[in-house]
């Protein structure tokens, strides 16, 4: 078959080193030139390369996502930081004086915090954030960080101040730029305590900035976030937070479970920078030897800890999204490694991190399982199993999506894995669809913005896939045309929660340029069909099923010429332009280029 002699050619080509022309000191597709990097507006070896996918993206998008030009962005990003270079850009809150929140006003922003926003980075001890803050609400405060009263240490003020800036983001009775604007007056208010902290760090130095971290990924500003990432994670190693120690038999239970609790969320959160940002991870786990927190609530956390605790808790979802995380991360350097997998190696590495994620699964607790309705459930348990549910699927996805480009396995073995990745993305599509309601303040949700971007990315390839005659032996849980019209759904939605939260990510870009590449394939497909019934002889006893096929085919509205048109009409392989990237890094340029700080104008 055509496509497997060309899958055959490819794999070789890759795996010796040298492209399909033979030559082999030539960079391969989506491989730099040498001597010329992005920085150095480095050229690529095809046009059909992922970055001439994505250029072509940028070009055609850039202008109606409100982008600019690249000129325009280059201009203007001039004066800006080297560190928040491609993040948003918000308005200066001034020199005003930061008011503290009334009692009650106060404790509902600990209730947003701790109920809603951080269902699973559960590193603060909440009865400690309760007291700063009480003591915080008696004395005068500037914007500045200075107190009347000196009680407490400036990094657990800086905590404060950060819970309420990130809790001010989700509460849904607010509108969006009242939310931000009070969030971003907090938020100063945390950097100038930071500014006056002196002496030795503590504890509290590392909670701060890792709420610094998560808020600025809550407001749009990736990369501000993942340099500050990296000062936290050195903090967190300069207190030893990553080994297990011996300490003594009075020690307070609050400090040691606080510090496994924040070594962790560190760590969670580094995995998931590195995947969605596309780059290497900051802490290395054959370094790291501490040990998970033990399954004990906030309350639970005075006098003698009992080894026979009973009942369902919540820090437990916080413990199981560490553990998934670092299923993630193995996965992810597996994919990212320099050294070549061959497609065959690939299927087993995907299994067999699959087989971890089904033992995942069946460990989860009864009430984390999904097993009970989450209408049943408190408001925190069902906002922690939402989360895990969303961060299974992602993790499901990333372990599985390499094999849609794979080529040359037979499809028996891709299936499982293949079926496995659409129901991650069907899943996804189907929770962020059906239940709206729960995401008012989606443009705060950045990781749920992220694997929405992976599972409507997943559906259009997948399409794709199949428009280009690959993978029709493959089975989905969803037909074609049902995942179609999810992806697209979902598309709508989170076009516009992105715009509103951060204009210069770039997730429509790329989704829009898939679904467009899908159109271009179905409205192919149709005219090929058209082209074939009009060649059709006439036969008396069968002339109106033809007659009345062409109709339909001329006279299809034109917006619902992307929607994928029948299987047996997908496009022969000698018709095609090689213009779309089948190189297995595709995934990792998807990923990275929302948040890529490359100079499109350097693009050749």
């Amino acid at each position: 078959m055509a496509v497997d002699r060309i899958a055959a050619t490819r794999q070789e080509s890759r795996e010796g080193g040298f492209t399909v022309s033979g030559k082999e000191d030539e960079p391969r597709a989506g491989e730099m030139a040498v001597g010329g990097g992005l920085e150095d507006a480095g050229e690529y070896a095809e046009s059909s390369s992922t970055h001439a996918f994505l250029r072509r993206a940028w070009e055609r998008f850039g202008h109606r996502e409100g982008l600019g030009s690249a000129d325009q962005q280059g201009h203007a990003e001039q004066s800006v930081s080297i560190f928040t270079f491609g993040d948003r850009r918000l308005p200066p809150v001034g020199d005003a004086m930061v008011v503290m929140p009334t009692e009650q006003g106060g404790e509902e922003l600990l209730a947003v915090y701790f109920d809603f926003a951080m269902p699973c980075y559960r590193y603060l001890h909440r009865p400690t954030v309760s007291r700063v803050f009480t003591e915080m609400q008696h004395s005068q405060v500037d914007l500045s960080g200075h107190l009347r009263d000196e009680t407490t240490t400036t990094s657990s003020r800086a905590v404060v101040w950060m819970l309420l800036a990130t809790a001010s983001l989700f509460k849904a009775t607010e509108r969006l730029a009242a939310s931000e604007k009070l969030a971003e007056t907090y938020y100063a208010a945390a950097l100038a305590a930071l500014s006056r902290e002196t002496g030795r760090a503590r504890l509290e130095s590392v909670q701060a900035r890792l709420a610094v971290c998560l808020y600025l990924l809550h407001t749009g500003r990736p990369n501000e976030a993942w340099h500050n990432l990296g000062t936290t994670v050195q903090l967190a190693f300069a207190l030893g937070l990553h080994r297990t120690r011996a300490g003594p038999a009075t020690e307070d239970v609050v400090v040691r479970e606080c510090r496994k609790r924040t070594l962790w969320a560190v760590a969670t959160l580094d995995t998931y920078m590195s995947v969605m940002l596309g780059r290497p991870a900051l802490i290395d786990d054959r370094e790291v030897n501490q040990r998970y927190p033990q399954a004990l609530d906030d309350d639970e956390m005075t006098g003698v800890v009992s080894s026979e605790l009973v009942g369902d808790r919540i820090i437990q979802a916080s413990i199981y999204h560490v553990k998934l995380a670092r299923i993630a991360k193995r996965a992810a350097q597996a994919q990212s490694s320099t050294q070549t997998q061959t497609a065959l190696q690939k299927v087993k590495t995907a299994s067999a991190v699959m087989e971890e994620l089904a033992v995942w699964q069946k460990s989860l607790p009864v009430i984390l399982s999904g097993v009970v309705h989450p209408s049943s459930l408190i408001p925190i348990f069902r906002r922690q199993t939402m989360v895990l549910r969303l961060a299974h699927a992602h993790a499901t996805m990333l372990v599985t999506r390499p094999l849609l480009l794979v080529e040359s396995v037979a499809a028996a073995s891709l299936q499982p894995c293949i079926s496995a990745c659409l129901e991650g993305a069907a899943e996804t599509l189907q929770m962020l669809s059906g239940s709206r309601s729960e995401f008012t303040t989606f443009s705060a949700f950045w990781f749920t913005q992220y694997v929405a971007f992976n599972a409507v990315s997943i559906a259009y390839v997948w399409l794709i896939q199949r428009k280009r005659g690959r993978l029709l032996e493959a089975r989905a849980a969803l037909s074609d045309d049902a995942l179609l019209r999810e992806a697209e759904a979902v598309q709508k939605h989170f076009a516009g929660a992105v715009e509103l939260n951060a204009p210069s990510l770039r997730y429509n870009v790329v989704l829009e340029e898939l679904r467009q590449e899908l159109s271009r394939l179905s409205v192919k497909g149709i005219s090929q069909k058209r082209s074939k019934l009009e060649q059709q002889p006439l036969d008396p006893s069968s002339v109106s099923r033809p007659q009345e096929e062409l109709f339909r085919l001329t006279n299809a509205d034109s917006a619902t010429q992307a929607m994928p048109v029948p299987v047996d009409s997908v496009i022969p392989l000698d018709d095609l332009s090689m213009d779309f990237p089948f190189e297995p890094d595709l995934w990792l340029q998807l990923d990275s280029f929302p948040f890529s700080d490359e100079a499109f104008s350097d693009w050749k």
